[in-house]
């Protein structure tokens, strides 16, 4: 018996975990958090009603509305129902709203020039937030977070406040080359084992206007077998492999990322130790295979590879998504280029992040692009 629960459940991806979450024979009480009361006692009941339909043990699903920007009304929650596993899915501004927040030409340059990572106060906010809360609660069960988990989680963890994982991203990129390597050979997905060493930078550069030079240096670690047998040479051969790979990368899908969190939280229910890919295990700033054994992720990294290679990646990766270095106690400096153009398109110079400094810059960055869209 084992309780879940959803924070932010009424949103884009809130619902799709919890529609799936309910399914799971592992989770038998399933809490539903958020603040938009009638959407999310909706969405309950079409929980309730799923699970009626498609599974035959029994299940609990119970709607919690809340204000969770209020002192102390995440720790009441995770104090009550003391969960298992927490999902982090209140993400208070996504990637996707902040595209639709300022012209679409200032947009445009602020996507390439910037990239997420000079955003990183809008993203990381709220998820202090949360896991102070999870710290004053007791700590109970084990977080998977969200939003922006390859920079986010590090910094939490540099904070004293890691989360277990995160979930979606480099996954999805995983599921990608697994299905386009399986095409190929003409074999079922299960007999294709994908080796992935990845970043959000990687995914992003998917559906980006960037150009392929920028990710043949800044390359994910990329490993093809079938039945045992290796077949990577022959994927990245072809020169059409990678230009697939960008056509087929699902853009703007939070079903994927929400089929993530399931896959992550069923395999820390079951503390069964299989290998899967996974979003920012243990905090390490990028996804890579891990195990969850003894309570918690622990990394299998491909023959011939070592952390050091792991770290070279993910650093070159983290550089290209605007962020320059992440200091042991959470301390964010981003690139020149990337502050740059928040300067000069946005109006928000930041080139270092201070953990103490994070809600406060939040504020400035959320009115800057609210000063930008009102004068449009």
């Amino acid at each position: 018996m084992a309780t879940v629960a959803v924070f932010g459940s009424a949103g884009a991806v809130g619902l799709e975990i919890a529609r799936t979450m309910v399914l799971q024979p592992d989770v038998t009480r399933l809490v539903l958090v958020d603040i938009a009361e009638d959407k999310m006692r909706n969405e309950a009941n079409d929980c309730a009603m799923l699970a009626e339909k498609m599974r035959l043990e029994a299940v609990e699903v119970v709607p919690v509305v809340t204000d969770l920007t209020r002192d102390g009304a995440i720790a009441e929650v995770l104090a009550k129902y003391q969960p298992d596993v927490t999902v982090q899915a209140a993400i208070p501004i996504s990637w996707y709203t902040l595209a639709n927040s300022v012209p679409k030409d200032i947009w445009k340059r602020v996507n390439y020039e910037a990239r997420l990572g000079p955003f990183l106060p809008l993203l990381l906010s709220f998820p202090i937030r949360f896991m102070e809360g999870w710290r004053d609660a007791g700590a109970p069960g084990k977080v998977i977070q969200l939003s922006f988990p390859d920079i986010v989680n590090p910094v939490l963890a540099g904070m004293d406040l890691a989360p277990a994982c995160g979930s979606g991203n480099t996954e999805n990129l995983c599921s990608t080359l697994r299905m386009m390597v399986a095409d190929r050979l003409g074999a079922p997905t299960r007999e294709i084992d994908i080796k992935l060493i990845a970043h959000h930078f990687h995914s992003w550069f998917q559906r980006s206007p960037a150009e392929m030079p920028e990710l043949q240096q800044n390359m994910f670690h990329f490993q093809a077998f079938c039945r045992s047998h290796e077949v990577t040479a022959e994927m990245l051969g072809d020169p059409s492999f990678l230009q697939d790979l960008r056509k087929r990368y699902p853009y703007q899908r939070p079903r994927f990322a929400a089929t993530s969190v399931v896959k992550n939280t069923l395999r820390m229910l079951r503390n069964d130790g299989l290998v899967t890919h996974v979003a920012s295990p243990a905090c390490m700033g990028g996804g890579l295979d891990a195990r969850y054994v003894n309570g918690g992720w622990q990394p299998v990294l491909p023959q011939g590879v070592t952390l050091d290679d792991v770290e070279a990646i993910f650093a070159r990766a983290r550089h290209a998504d605007g962020v320059e270095s992440i200091g042991t106690d959470g301390t964010v400096t981003f690139t020149d280029r990337g502050n740059g153009a928040m300067a000069e398109l946005l109006g928000f110079d930041c080139k270092v992040l201070k953990p103490e400094e994070v809600h406060a810059r939040a504020e400035e960055l959320l009115h800057c692009i609210k000063t930008l869209r009102a004068a449009a």
